[in-house]
């Protein structure tokens, strides 16, 4: 069960007992049909809440790819202070683009010859554009630094950026 409806229906019983509680003293019940509509919206707008599209957001850095990944391969925690919860807009060459289980495009930026990359989770209104791009396209990527998944099997280091919208193909 939704723990939105459990709270719901919760509150819900709270508040038919506090009627028949209280039903004499019309300020009270006055006062409870206020509060019970404020919850109400207050719970609304939370559970309705978007994140707000990084295609207008002025980005915190830009810098490219590889040396984005170069910095975190250095020092990780250094560069977690510096990068992590930013916006960053990053410039580099299309490794590749793949689809997660959902259908959501994710797309690969760094130097061919490399392990270590930038994962981008394309928002979902990039499916389209993300699906058109190919290997080796110059591409400028902004998205929220979300962490670093630091090589320990030899597989290569992957810096994440989530909620990614594409800024310029060229």
């Amino acid at each position: 069960m939704n723990s939105f409806l459990l709270i719901g229906l919760l509150g819900l019983a709270v508040f038919i007992f506090l009627l028949i509680f209280f039903r004499r003293n019309k300020f009270i019940l006055v006062l409870l049909f206020l509060a019970a509509g404020t919850g109400a919206w207050i719970g609304y707008k939370a559970y309705t809440r978007t994140n707000k599209s990084l295609s207008f957001v002025k980005p915190d850095i830009q810098l490219s790819a590889s040396g984005l990944v170069e910095e975190y391969e250095k020092n990780d925690s250094v560069a977690n202070k510096k990068y992590l919860g930013k916006i960053l807009e990053v410039t580099g060459l299309v490794k590749e683009v793949t689809n997660d289980e959902g259908g959501f495009p994710t797309v690969v930026l760094g130097e061919a010859g490399k392990l270590s990359s930038v994962r981008c989770s394309m928002d979902s209104s990039q499916r389209q554009d993300a699906s058109r791009l190919v290997a080796g396209t110059s591409i400028t990527i902004r998205g929220a630094c979300t962490g670093f998944n630091k090589d320990e099997m030899g597989l290569g280091s992957d810096v994440i950026l989530n909620r990614s919208v594409i800024v310029e193909k060229k």
